[in-house]
């Protein structure tokens, strides 16, 4: 028997049943209505929900013409929406499927009907099913709406609507399309069933209370295999702007949600035999050696990426992430040379922007490349586009901050970088780094020491932000630290001394590089 989210999205008229899966095939598609995914050649195709939703329905429907009136009755479950929004949705769905407004292969506009799904649909004989997925997949079940008040259960399904497109963002996650997971509003059905019959790992739940002007969301992912709770939390807020509320906790959720999930990820991916270890798993070693800094981790996180890439070829961040760790090389004076160590960053850069276009952290490092090779306008550039189709992201956030506070724009960076913190309370110390260079650049020293001592703790390894430490330890005149701070950039990396830092350090302004390198001359560089 179906599940039964199936069951009543197959009643409906939603989706076909092919032989025991149920599944729509079309040239080498496979849409997995149990899951809410989207792949092609057995490759995840990431979307938001309602764009999934939208090419399952068209796709169920084949050679049919569908009016925009049952898009908005199927898609939008009867909400009013505009022509544009629906045009702007279909255009994600084009691009999605490889197709476009010009040639309409598969969805074709028929003027002042509607469209028409121009896909031959298989067997499931025809094409297996694929493996599943390497990476984590989560479903967010409809947030309870706790305020005794049927009318406020709008806001509950609202934050439960906002954190699933914000998650489809995250690259990283396979997330359930919102009609499979709202299937279970009732509450009735056992997590562990929940889990099956939608395939997922981890289920997220949540609860909304508003009394008065204020509002209390809890939240909660689990394991449904165990039943344990990986993380806990709830928000307390005072309502002005009821969307702004809606808006700060969604992001606040996505942002320590992910970050929990790829924790959790990491640990299984250690207790795996090594037969078992895929390329997601080598993925996921080399990011956390690289955020640990020193030297060795960098080659570390290096080498994995790259066993990531021999696995799959095409898969961008292990690109983008062999491409940070020539970065890495370049910026504490490591590796062969400088300008061989940032055309290697270049060359594996631009190949994660060729293996997948959107893939945010690809055009991150992109702009990274560009801006140690002084190019700070491209750079910012790159980064700005991964940043605008993720606003919520405090990742790429920050990354781009990092930038910001080496091309003469400090108070920008402050901004963007406690904005990051804020949605990620449980940010990597490299936040400090830059956090800590963009207040030096601005002569606040007390606050940048604190912020770098956080690093220099922590990474102990990572030549460039404990220089700036024995920098700013100069600039307040406090020289013993100074000195003591400077032999501590020896040990890290002997090739880093002033000449290094002036040609190849990527300062925008002049008298920000000289500010520097002054103060690293006074503490002994």
């Amino acid at each position: 028997m179906a599940p039964f989210a199936l069951r009543n999205f197959v009643a409906r008229g939603h989706y076909q049943e092919m032989g025991d899966e149920t599944a729509i095939l079309f040239e080498d598609f496979r849409i997995d209505t149990s899951r809410g995914e989207l792949s092609r050649a057995g490759k995840a195709v990431a979307l938001e929900p309602q764009v999934m939703d939208l090419i399952t329905y068209l796709a169920s429907h084949p050679g049919k013409i569908v009016t925009r009136d049952d898009l908005i009755d199927h898609v939008w479950a009867g909400r009013i929406v505009s022509d544009s929004a629906i045009s702007s949705r279909i255009n994600a769905a084009r691009v999605a499927l490889g197709d476009n407004g010009q040639t309409q292969r598969l969805i074709k506009t028929i003027p002042r009907k509607g469209f028409r799904f121009e896909g031959d649909i298989k067997d499931a004989q025809e094409n297996p099913v694929q493996a599943e997925t390497e990476q984590p997949s989560v479903a967010v079940l409809p947030f309870r709406n706790l305020s005794g008040d049927p009318e406020q259960a709008y806001f509950s399904d609202g934050i439960t609507d906002d954190i699933i497109i914000e998650l489809a963002r995250c690259r990283e996650l396979v997330v359930i399309a919102r009609q499979s997971s709202f299937a279970y509003r009732d509450g009735a059905t056992p997590l562990c069933q929940i889990a099956g019959e939608l395939g997922v790992r981890y289920i997220l739940e949540g609860g909304v209370r508003r009394s008065g002007n204020r509002i209390r969301v809890t939240v909660q992912l689990i394991d449904p295999s165990t039943g344990a709770n990986l993380w806990v939390e709830k928000y307390d807020r005072h309502i002005e702007d009821i969307f702004e509320v809606q808006d700060e906790i969604t992001a606040m959720i996505v942002n320590t949600l992910a970050g929990e999930i790829t924790r959790d990820s990491y640990r299984r991916s250690l207790a795996k035999s090594s037969e078992k270890v895929n390329a997601y798993d080598h993925f996921l070693r080399a990011s956390e050696a690289n955020f640990r800094g020193a030297r060795e981790d960098v080659i570390n996180a290096r080498e994995e990426a790259l066993k990531a890439i021999a696995i799959d070829p095409e898969m961008s961040r292990a690109h983008a992430l062999v491409a940070w760790t020539y970065i890495s090389e370049f910026m504490n004076a490591w590796g062969e040379g400088p300008s061989q160590t940032i055309e290697h960053a270049r060359k594996y850069a631009l190949a994660a922007v060729d293996a997948d276009g959107r893939e945010p952290l690809g055009h991150i490092v992109l702009g990274w490349v560009f801006m140690c090779l002084r190019d700070f306008d491209r750079g910012l550039a790159e980064q700005r586009r991964a940043v605008a189709d993720n606003p919520g992201n405090a990742h790429y956030r920050s990354l781009y901050a990092f930038t910001l506070a080496y091309s003469g724009q400090s108070e920008k960076a402050i901004e963007e970088l406690e904005k990051a913190m804020q949605l990620n309370p449980r940010h990597p110390d490299l936040y400090n780094a830059h956090y800590g260079r963009a207040l030096f650049n601005l002569r606040r020293y007390d606050e940048a020491i604190l912020a770098l001592e956080k690093t220099r703790t922590s990474q102990p390894g990572n030549s460039n932000p404990i220089a700036l430490a024995a920098a700013c330890y100069a600039a307040l005149g406090r020289m013993e630290e100074a000195k003591e701070t400077v032999e501590e950039v020896r040990q890290a990396s002997p090739d880093y001394s002033l000449d290094y830092a002036r040609q190849y350090i990527p300062f925008a302004r002049e008298e920000e590089l000289e500010h520097f390198i002054s103060n690293l001359e006074k503490a002994g560089l």
